[in-house]
């Protein structure tokens, strides 16, 4: 590849990626989804339903625990917004507070039924998405864009993580997904 064609590549990267931000700025696919499974909740408590781990179905599990404090920094929000979400969502029946299995004193949440029933409904709708928008797609490209756009993000997180910011830590370290 020359070099013309190669800048020409980055620009077009460079120009998706700033449309791609605009909408997930917007949060399209999050307010797309809450209005076909549950207009009732809003967009913060995806985020907060998203963050939270389903049921334990081992013991290694409580590595998992998230609290309203972990909630606060990942969402970069106030602790008293983090616990007044938290405890809409478990009014709701979405979450349920449990005790961490390490420390007797700490609060930690968990999905509830409904709340993993209404994350893998909200999960399937994005899916069918993305199914929707590249159903014309060939398997190659489809199979090239997963992986240039997986390891696109993978470098991006890595870059993000040796940065010394004051941005929150990512929640996962970069892997390739399954």
């Amino acid at each position: 590849m020359d070099e013309a064609t190669r800048e020409l590549g980055i620009e077009r990267i460079s120009a998706s990626m700033a449309r791609f931000r605009m909408l997930i700025g917007r949060r399209v696919i999050g307010r797309l989804a809450l209005a076909n499974v549950a207009p009732a909740l809003e967009i913060s408590d995806l985020d907060v339903i998203a963050l939270v781990p389903d049921r334990p179905r081992c013991v290694e599990a409580a590595a998992e625990e998230v609290s309203v404090g972990d909630i606060a920094r990942q969402l970069r929000i106030d602790p008293s917004r983090a616990s007044r979400l938290v405890a809409r969502l478990v009014e709701q029946g979405f979450l349920v507070r449990t005790v961490a299995q390490a420390d007797a004193r700490r609060a930690v949440l968990r999905r509830s039924p409904a709340g993993d029933r209404i994350f893998a409904e909200i999960r399937h709708v994005k899916l069918d998405l993305i199914r929707e928008i590249t159903a014309d797609w060939t398997k190659e490209r489809l199979a090239l864009f997963a992986e240039g756009f997986e390891d696109f993000t993978l470098a991006l997180e890595e870059r993000v993580r040796s940065e010394k910011t004051d941005e929150p830590e990512l929640d996962h370290p970069p892997q390739r997904a399954g």
